[in-house]
């Protein structure tokens, strides 16, 4: 703890922990990688397909600009962080905060991946997008296992998610699986979306 005096009043300003400070600087970066790799994506999938402005290349022009400005948003926001980490002290919630939102990128990564494990898979013939069923319906059992399947990563995010959050002490450890996992539910979800 230190005290200065700021116009007159004196004001206690504590000093953010170092595993705040560690997750607050993972958190920044990696929204800022998020937000430019989204940008690129979006942008590169307009370049690459549209030949011509019209129809859906239109269409596609609105979801990048859309995609583009909550990009820059969320740089904006993980520049902030960086600068607020480098002009300590910050008040002394920050450090729950930080690591708070790395409990969250554990959480969405997860529901990202359970998201893109299919329901279900087609034994034999096709799997129908439009109709979004097998032309001829699948083993009994497939349609359980898979459903269990997203069930679990779901839960299991959720939990390490919530550990992730009451552990600061262990955010050497946590930190980089949180990324990982965030990394791999944000990256199927902009490959899915992007093919």
């Amino acid at each position: 703890m230190r005290r200065r005096r700021d116009r007159g009043a004196d004001v206690v300003l504590t000093e953010i922990s170092a595993e705040g400070a560690l997750a607050g600087r993972i958190f920044a970066v990696t929204l800022l990688v998020s937000a430019i790799v989204m940008i690129v994506v979006s942008w590169d999938d307009i370049w690459r397909v549209c030949g011509e402005v019209a129809g859906p290349c239109v269409e596609r022009s609105a979801g990048a600009m859309i995609l583009t400005m909550c990009s820059v948003a969320a740089i904006a926001w993980g520049a902030g962080i960086l600068l607020r980490l480098r002009r300590r002290p910050v008040d002394p919630e920050g450090s729950a905060r930080y690591v708070w939102a790395l409990g969250v990128l554990v959480a969405l990564g997860g529901i990202f991946i359970a998201g893109r494990i299919p329901a279900y898979t087609c034994d034999r013939g096709r799997f129908d997008d439009v109709l979004v069923l097998c032309l001829h319906p699948p083993s009994v059992s497939d349609p359980t296992r898979w459903l269990l399947l997203k069930k679990a990563v779901v839960i299991v995010s959720l939990i390490v998610a919530v550990l992730v959050s009451v552990r600061p002490r262990n955010i050497k450890v946590t930190a980089p699986l949180s990324v990982a996992v965030w990394a791999v539910g944000f990256g199927w979800l902009l490959a899915d979306t992007m093919a």
